[in-house]
């Protein structure tokens, strides 16, 4: 049986993002358990062929990312057991991809005749993401709010990172969300719209598209508007 001391459970950067964090073995877990839908330390032991430490360890580190979840099974004495299972967001980095239907959808809407049909499926579509991402942005402060967003974005491997320029800082997204949809095409830049639509939802207040890679640039910026309605005034819409 392999340790916990090899380089496969090498933990890496604690602070890194959820993307960042997943190891192979990680991933092997993941796909266990997408595969059988639960199962207990000891099948895992037998499936990974590796220590009983080296599950748990696992098991702990993909608990805290809320990649899985356990289930307490039986009451009896002794020590408890468990059988863990994979959420919705554990399925995201189990192999699981949407992208074909990402691409068809996209390119169904982006064939809508009618351009104010079209522009108002989009809104509802950003809103709707950015209240996804809103909900794991905690921060009081607009500062606090864009570090939080920079760990939402990691979390779903796309790079990005805080520049301070004594003023508010610039979110700069370092690659494009939507590589395959816009495709280095200035026609595709109502995507980028839509992104910009997107993380001023998640903000909580409007954010400017500054910089932009169709305009030659190296990556995209994002800038919050200054005096502009913080999240704390701007409710969030049901639709």
């Amino acid at each position: 049986m392999q340790d916990f001391n090899d380089p496969l459970f090498d933990d890496g950067n604690a602070d890194d993002g959820v993307g960042q964090a997943i190891r192979p073995i990680d991933q092997a877990v993941l796909d266990l358990l997408r595969r059988h839908g639960s199962l207990t330390i000891q099948d895992l032991i037998e499936q990974l062929n590796v220590t009983a430490t080296a599950v748990r360890q696992r098991l702990d580190r993909l608990e805290q990312l809320r990649l899985i979840v356990k289930e307490k099974q039986g009451v009896g004495r002794g020590r408890p057991s468990f059988r863990y299972s994979i959420t919705n967001l554990g399925l995201r980095f189990a192999g699981v991809s949407y992208a074909d239907l990402a691409l068809a959808l996209w390119h169904e809407i982006n064939s809508l005749p009618n351009s104010s049909i079209k522009e108002g499926l989009l809104q509802k579509v950003s809103k709707r993401m950015g209240r996804t991402y809103r909900d794991e942005i905690q921060g009081d402060t607009v500062e606090d709010r864009l570090t939080d967003l920079v760990k939402v974005l990691g979390d779903r491997k796309i790079p990005a990172t805080l520049i301070s320029n004594g003023q508010l800082p610039i979110l700069e997204v370092q690659a494009c969300p939507y590589p395959e949809l816009v495709n280095g095409d200035p026609a595709n830049r109502h995507l980028c719209e839509m992104e910009q639509e997107v993380l001023s939802a998640a903000m909580g207040q409007p954010m400017e598209l500054s910089r932009c890679r169709l305009d030659g640039h190296n990556c995209c910026q994002f800038k919050p508007v200054a005096g502009a309605p913080t999240a704390a005034s701007l409710p969030l819409s049901p639709s």
